[in-house]
């Protein structure tokens, strides 16, 4: 018996690249679970990077501390985008001294700060909100208009002044958001917890922290759990009802675990002796390099300062 030639071909119902014609969304549990996954290979990443032999890992995590935060008020105060500019560059050579990968360094604050602060910034870039010499007018409506006790002029427009007010904020919390995330890279977190600790952050604040930051892993198995169970009982992608039926007991059974394993925990603290005090095995110990570092970062957040003053601190 001869079978019909349809049967024979291999790319049957197919279209040229292959899939059947039609590309199905990814299931939400797979999402759900390649989200979880990326979250903890971003974490397990940090504490990679803060293990490294690089500059900032040998420095005692106080003095990183000291000389971040001089950097971070400099930056606030610096009112001269090209110095801004500048202190960036320091911070990536910085970076790539401390073997921290410049890609997902760059990736972690630029594809946020230009996102939300920009948002923020947006309006500040127009003649109703920030008025100044027009770059660019968008619309000219021939009169000027009212919107009850706020009057705006008749044109709409783009000025020099806000879109310098912008550049400058978006540089400040460019190189701020840096110098945090260049600090949690090259610092294990129990060592940047403790050195918060020696300089009087209350325990409160730093024990939760603590806690977050640990039971947040113990929280995301939980979830990781829930939804291979729940994958591994499925046929198909499921019905939408269903789905979020389930989503939504999922996340009132989370919020039961998470509350027991609180008080469990709380309670297995007081029986080990907890008194409210963070304990560390680590021990601190200032070298020579660490108060250079520090000596240092205090030397160049002065020039940084004094040169802004001396510049003017405005855009050419």
């Amino acid at each position: 018996m001869k079978l019909p030639d349809w049967l024979l071909e291999n790319n049957i119902g197919m279209c040229s690249c292959g899939c059947s014609g039609k590309r199905s969304k990814q299931n939400f549990i797979e999402k759900t679970l390649f989200d979880l996954s990326k979250l903890i290979r971003d974490a397990v990443f940090s504490e990679q990077t803060a293990n490294k032999p690089g500059l900032l890992q040998a420095l005692d995590p106080r003095a990183k501390l000291i000389g971040f935060a001089c950097f971070l008020l400099t930056v606030s105060l610096v009112h001269n985008p090209l110095l801004l500019v500048l202190a960036y560059f320091g911070l990536i050579i910085l970076a790539a001294l401390s073997h921290v990968s410049l890609a997902r360094f760059l990736k972690r604050v630029w594809l946020v700060v230009p996102l939300f602060t920009g948002i923020m910034l947006l309006p500040a870039l127009f003649n109703w909100v920030r008025p100044g010499t027009a770059l660019v007018t968008l619309w000219d409506f021939a009169h000027s208009l009212s919107l009850g006790p706020f009057h705006f002029p008749s044109t709409l427009a783009i000025t020099r002044q806000g879109l310098k007010g912008n550049i400058l904020m978006i540089l400040r919390v460019g190189s701020s958001v840096s110098l945090a995330v260049l600090l949690t890279l090259t610092t294990r977190w129990t060592d940047l917890l403790k050195a918060l600790r020696v300089f009087f952050v209350p325990k409160v604040f730093v024990m939760t922290m603590e806690m977050t930051y640990r039971y947040i892993f113990v929280l995301l198995s939980s979830v990781e759990e829930m939804f291979f169970a729940r994958k591994a009982r499925m046929i198909g992608a499921g019905d939408l009802k269903e789905n979020r039926r389930f989503i939504a007991a999922s996340m009132g059974t989370l919020f039961g675990k998470s509350q027991a394993m609180s008080e469990e925990v709380y309670a297995s603290m007081l029986a080990r002796g907890y008194t409210g005090e963070v304990r560390s095995i680590s021990r601190f110990r200032l070298t020579f390099w660490d108060w250079a570092a520090i000596v240092l970062a205090l030397l160049l957040s002065m020039f940084l300062f004094v040169a802004d003053k001396a510049m003017g601190g405005v855009l050419p």
